[in-house]
């Protein structure tokens, strides 16, 4: 049981990396943006700055659930990677459908997963929350320029 909570707990140190990596291409991403003017658009502009923001944020999030399933499909879980990956899936989002499980030892892994799941959809969705954020002051001080007499 030591051993597999051990294991869990590194391959969330490993999430974390992974998460980092994608939180400051995010921040560097919209960081740059946020220094471009917002053109004759405004709304236009923060909706593709926010895609792009939310597509990056999320490749992180694909990225730890398959490294997840990677792990699984190590240990013998799963026959293919499809089904681990969806497991991953099911589990790092906290869902839970019950149509897949872990049997045995590694089935601590399952509660671990879904634990970081909810710590790194924390972390992206605190960092989606500063770019609305962000983006507002700039929208409202452009438009508050625009008019000035």
């Amino acid at each position: 049981m030591i051993k597999v909570i051990g294991l869990g707990l590194l391959a969330m140190a490993i999430c974390l990396g992974l998460q980092a990596l994608a939180s400051v291409l995010a921040a560097r991403y919209f960081s740059h943006a946020r220094t471009q003017p917002v053109g004759r658009n405004p709304w236009r502009t923060v909706f593709v700055q926010f895609s792009v923001l939310m597509i990056v944020l999320m490749l992180g999030n694909i990225f730890q659930v398959a490294f997840w399933a990677l792990l699984y499909r190590v240990l013998g879980a799963f026959e293919d990677f499809e089904t681990a990956m969806y497991f991953s899936g099911v589990t790092f989002t906290s869902l839970g459908y019950g149509d897949v499980v872990l049997e045995g030892r590694i089935r601590l892994l399952a509660p671990l997963q879904a634990a970081n799941g909810l710590m790194m959809f924390g972390i992206t969705t605190a960092l989606f929350f500063s770019a609305i954020q962000q983006a507002m002051g700039k929208l409202a001080a452009a438009n508050q320029t625009a008019h000035e007499p």
